[in-house]
């Protein structure tokens, strides 16, 4: 059985090094300063679409304030839509707007590169194995 430290070290260091690089290349591509947080929050409603804040704060593991403030920020610049629920009008549903897809595009292919740059050591047929393993985590 694998020594559970090393293992969340490696995990560590590997998802350390996907946001270092994600970041360098953001500054090529997040014109409209939606920074790693924004991102993040992006590619999150993509996942779940349509979302709550609510659910979007306990996925994220944020205060809900600090949602709020982010998803504030994203609806001004056009990247997210809010309508209220159907079942309650309270609750806020959240759609990326055409804009908003358009830079989780742009996030996903960083992404992928920024993985070919680190997966780059890994067999074709290691990296599917990979793919399948997070496929089941």
């Amino acid at each position: 059985m694998p020594d559970r430290h090393e293992l969340a070290y490696l995990v560590d260091r590997f998802m350390r090094r996907m946001e270092a690089g994600v970041h360098a290349r953001a500054l090529k591509f997040d014109e409209d300063r939606v920074g790693p947080f924004g991102g993040m929050v992006l590619m999150a409603v993509a996942d779940a679409e349509p979302v709550s804040i609510h659910a979007l704060t306990l996925q994220l593991a944020r205060d809900k304030a600090q949602m709020t403030r982010t998803i504030q920020r994203l609806e001004a610049k056009g990247f997210v839509k809010r309508e209220a629920s159907a079942d309650d009008a309270r609750v806020s549903i959240l759609h990326l707007s055409d804009k908003g897809e358009a830079l989780v595009r742009t996030i996903k292919a960083n992404v992928a590169e920024v993985l070919d740059d680190l997966l780059d050591p890994l067999s074709s047929s290691e990296r599917a194995a990979f793919q399948e393993m997070l496929k089941r985590v």
